[in-house]
């Protein structure tokens, strides 16, 4: 079997890791292939971590002359006529020849597949059967009340949902109602942070996919999560390393520096805490790097050291297996947040949004809980009240602790790479025998 993997982008994001991480497991048995439609926005150190050898990786940047040549006549073309279209054309075409030259048989994108994506313009060439994996883009899509995307969605042959709430959603649209707040606030965050689902909200078409039901088969696939591998030091090694205090109670979070990861409303919440309890001695470790933590960086100066901000790690295992606590108060929407697994790993409890799949991970059926749901507000926001409360649970209860420490390790489980990927190859099996 021959399939070719294809994202947005390279830059550092959770549905990007589970795409390279998918594409290295096929590779141990088919012939895997990496199309990056953003050649210019590239996490090396992510892409050195996650991606197999064995995977082939396909952008412009695989052919300097044709890119340099392109990027030329890009420049050339806008200057006579205005038209900057040119270079995004050659991308289009570079990946029908990757798909032609290398005979694949199936095409499996993690960006969705809308009227504006460079997926669509591939299928009025060619008939190659796609899969699509729902990071959350349709979902968001969902709520903000826009079904535009539904026919072109229809043109793949199966969609992965991350989560049985995402694909309820998908399939019948979220039915807890969602607020005008809500939606304005969805709208802002797809504004400045999801290319795809924002360009499909600027190009929106009333009329299209009103009444066209969404025929496309639906399936479930949690995210596999890498392990990690060797051995790790103690806690109190790591704690020394970065100036924390001996006897600290020590919360971690990771992910994008952006609105939709609630930095703000986990400062508010620490801050208190700190206030309630000023003879504890607290840290916590920020792990990523965005807007959102620039802008607590300059806040803060140098007023909270006990505040380590750590930027773009590439190995996030070392800081989190030194956490106590691990908070995602993610706001509007999500996918299946990596972090919360890989804090798992650690036998480290999450507080976590009570937001679409996170239930699923944090409380999943016929398991105990490994973590802490934060309430949310009506505008799908994390109640600071809540997340509050959870860390003061974690500190003042340690056999509280403990017994979500100990299920972490168990939920852990379900999301080993080895099924996952399993998952995906029957799926792909199934295209493919459906499409003869």
């Amino acid at each position: 079997m021959k399939v070719l993997f294809t994202t947005f982008c390279l830059e550092k994001a959770g549905s990007h890791i589970v795409a390279l991480t998918l594409a290295s497991g096929i590779a141990q048995r088919h012939e895997a292939f990496f199309f990056n439609q953003g050649e210019q926005l590239v996490d090396q150190g992510m892409v050195d971590r996650y991606l197999s050898p064995k995977v082939k990786l396909v952008d412009m940047n695989s052919y300097p002359l044709v890119n340099k040549l392109a990027w030329k006549l890009n420049g050339l073309l806008q200057r006579l006529t205005g038209y900057a279209g040119f270079h995004e054309a050659c991308k289009t075409m570079m990946f029908l020849y990757t798909i032609v030259r290398h005979k694949i048989e199936v095409v499996h994108s993690h960006e969705i597949l809308t009227k504006q994506s460079r997926l669509n313009a591939v299928l009025r060439f060619l008939s190659v059967p796609i899969v699509v994996t729902d990071h959350s883009g349709y979902t968001m899509l969902r709520k903000v009340q826009d079904v535009s995307f539904i026919p072109y969605a229809n043109k793949a042959r199966a969609i992965i949902a991350v989560s049985e709430y995402a694909a309820k959603a998908l399939l019948y649209g979220d039915q807890s109602g969602v607020s005008e707040q809500a939606r304005a606030l969805g709208q802002k965050i797809i504004a400045s942070d999801y290319h795809t689902e924002a360009e499909t909200l600027k190009h929106k078409e009333l009329a299209t996919g009103q009444d066209e039901p969404l025929t496309v088969p639906v399936a479930t696939i949690y995210n596999g999560v890498l392990r990690h591998q060797g051995t790790l030091p103690p806690p109190e090694v790591i704690h020394q390393e970065l100036g924390i205090a001996p006897g600290s109670f020590v919360f971690g979070m990771g992910g994008r520096g952006t609105e939709q990861k609630g930095w703000h409303y986990a400062l508010a919440a620490y801050q208190q805490l700190k206030q309630r309890h000023p003879t504890r001695k607290f840290a916590w470790l920020c792990m990523g790097e965005g807007p959102c933590l620039t802008a607590m960086q300059h806040e803060l100066g140098d007023t909270a050291p006990d505040i380590i901000f750590l930027g773009n790690v590439q190995n996030p295992h070392y800081y989190m297996s030194a956490c106590r606590v691990g908070l995602v108060p993610s706001s509007f929407n999500e996918g299946l947040p990596l972090t919360i697994v890989e804090f798992f790993e650690h036998r480290v409890p999450v507080i976590a949004s009570d937001l679409c799949g996170i239930p699923e991970v944090i409380v999943p059926a016929n398991h105990e809980p490994g973590g802490l749901l934060i309430e949310m507000e009506e505008d799908l926001t994390p109640r600071i009240a809540s997340l509050l409360k959870n860390m003061e649970a974690y500190v003042t209860q340690p056999e509280l602790w403990e017994e979500h420490a100990q299920a972490a390790l168990s939920i852990r489980k379900m999301f080993d790479v080895e099924e996952f990927v399993q998952a995906h190859e029957q799926l792909y099996t199934k295209v493919l025998f459906s499409s003869k």
